[in-house]
């Protein structure tokens, strides 16, 4: 099975992960600049992953990188995860928590698909070339 096989493979078998993270974000949502417990709760997902995490400044902002340990060219990629003074009127089982807050842009989605993936491709680093930085 190539590289590109595997990965969708893995992705795929990750759907149900995606959809636990996703759910777990927009029940949590933080508007910008304010998200304190959103950036840890990703940081703590890569806790125990072979990356290294590394903060910009003072704000929540991070980068994770992945190095495969042969020669190759650099990746970024990127996902918001910030979420909008808007409430929630619905009555889904995951509904925002948070009063007058919600993800109604999808970088709940994105951020979910974005940590799943950056973990799979930490899982099949030694099959890359180069590096790849996840910047949340």
């Amino acid at each position: 099975m190539n590289l590109h096989d595997k990965l969708m493979e893995k992705l795929r078998d990750a759907q149900p992960e995606m959809i636990k993270i996703r759910r777990r974000l927009h029940a949590h949502p933080e508007v910008s600049f304010h998200e304190k417990e959103t950036a840890k709760y990703i940081k703590d997902f890569y806790h125990d992953l072979d990356c290294k995490i590394t903060g910009f400044g003072d704000g929540y902002g991070f980068a994770v990188d992945i190095e495969s340990g042969h020669l190759g060219k650099g990746l970024a990629l990127r996902a918001d995860f910030d979420a909008l003074a808007i409430q929630e009127e619905n009555d889904l089982e995951f509904k925002s928590q948070n009063k007058g807050v919600m993800h109604a842009c999808g970088h709940d989605g994105h951020t979910a698909y974005m940590m799943v993936l950056a973990k799979i491709l930490i899982e099949l680093k030694d099959h890359l070339k180069g590096s790849i930085r996840i910047i949340h």
